[in-house]
């Protein structure tokens, strides 16, 4: 019994996603989060030689990175809105995210429904995640440090991959 790449991708970088949200939790490494989710994707779905395969994946977690590092700056220097502009900014996260892995990754469809489903799933993430946080989990959740400092992230993370994994495709012979 083999799994599909779409889920295997999924449990990947939820996997990776987790287990670098406990190391930054643990040593305040907070790059660690990014570069570890940015290599669930690539690692389990660029299909060359193993030399390109750990060139285009250093190039997809490097820029993965640097898309996840100026939307989180983004996000947390603009006070005005509390949902539409994050919620745009992380969207538009999600794209570049979706796009960085659909260069190096030929089962990756881009097309304009996997596109919207990704910003649209990326983009209503993080309103979603204040608006559980602040009215519909009990303090009892929300005052654990762990969900306080990367639940949003996480969440977002899971979004995403979700959105990305919709546009993984079978390859056709």
């Amino acid at each position: 019994m083999t799994i599909s790449k779409p889920y295997l991708t999924f449990f990947t970088s939820l996997t990776l996603a987790t287990i670098g949200s406990t190391i930054a939790y643990l040593t305040n490494w907070i790059i660690v989060i990014p570069v570890l989710f940015g290599l669930g994707i690539p690692l389990v779905n660029i299909d060359k030689p193993l030399k390109q395969k750990i060139g285009l994946t250093i190039v997809a977690v490097f820029v993965s990175t640097l898309i996840f590092v100026a939307t989180i700056i983004a996000v947390l220097s603009f006070d005005f809105d509390k949902y539409i502009f994050p919620g745009f900014l992380v969207g538009l996260a999600g794209i570049a995210i979706l796009g960085i892995n659909g260069l190096f990754v030929e089962n990756i469809k881009l097309t304009p429904y996997t596109i919207a489903l990704t910003f649209l799933l990326s983009g209503i993430s993080f309103p979603i995640w204040i608006i559980l946080t602040e009215n519909i989990f009990p303090n009892t959740i929300t005052n654990i440090e762990l969900i306080r400092q990367f639940g949003g992230m996480f969440f977002w993370m899971t979004s995403t991959t979700i959105g990305i994994c919709l546009s993984i495709k079978p390859k056709t012979k």
